[in-house]
């Protein structure tokens, strides 16, 4: 396990990415997902000021944060994509896309020549595992963990098959556990533990008020 990067120069994008063009990013519900892409956009702005970053399915508050701090332009159909090149995309919730349901096949094989053909590179994630089914995850190069119950993977799936014969040491009762600051890589050479620290003007549930807190006792 390499904990963190040693790569001088070099983004945390850049390491995740390397040679391949489509990450998935997948957790449960609540784990920092949403964060924790905030943070690798906000290092990979220390080292490229000028590439693009097109953005998809992000809160309005994040997508407002991200715009005017680090230049990240929203997206909110795949039409948009026509004619850019040379750029990174986000893409949260890509189930509102139909990128994993079968009968749009035709639409998946679009959005892949697209990325190939116009050196483009991709984070696909959503809120829900079971979204990760075996058509979605057929085009995945390379896997960004947060925790991940086996019981909320789609039989059958990619994803689930990387939980099912993960043995490493966040593997707690079958299911993968990690930190809200962190993320497993886990790619064909090895994994790699990514510290990425809390983002707090960039957490969309922050002030959330806990209606449980604010309840007053009954008088009978």
């Amino acid at each position: 396990m390499e904990e963190g990067f040693k790569m001088k120069g070099k983004s945390k994008l850049s390491k995740i990415f390397g040679k391949k063009r489509i990450i998935a990013l997948a957790g449960n519900k609540h784990t920092g997902k949403t964060n924790n892409l905030i943070h690798l956009i906000e290092d990979f702005r220390k080292y490229n000021k000028t590439t693009e970053i097109y953005s998809y399915g992000l809160p309005g508050s994040v997508q407002k944060y991200l715009k005017l701090n680090y230049k990240v332009q929203e997206i909110s159909s795949l039409t948009h994509l026509v004619k850019k090149k040379d750029c990174i995309i986000i893409v949260d919730e890509f189930q509102k896309l139909k990128l994993n349901d079968r009968r749009y096949k035709d639409t998946l094989d679009m959005f892949i020549d697209f990325i190939y053909h116009n050196n483009v590179y991709c984070i696909l994630s959503s809120p829900n595992i079971r979204e990760f089914n075996s058509i979605i995850g057929s085009i995945i190069e390379r896997w960004l963990l947060k925790d991940v119950s086996l019981d909320s993977c789609v039989r059958g799936s990619q994803l689930r098959k990387i939980v099912d014969t993960y043995k490493g040491r966040y593997k707690t009762l079958g299911d993968i556990s990690i930190e809200k600051g962190e993320l497993l890589l886990i790619n064909d050479e090895k994994e790699i533990i990514i510290k990425c620290p809390y983002v707090k003007e960039a957490d969309s549930k922050k002030d959330n008020i806990d209606i449980w807190s604010i309840e007053k006792e009954v008088k009978k």
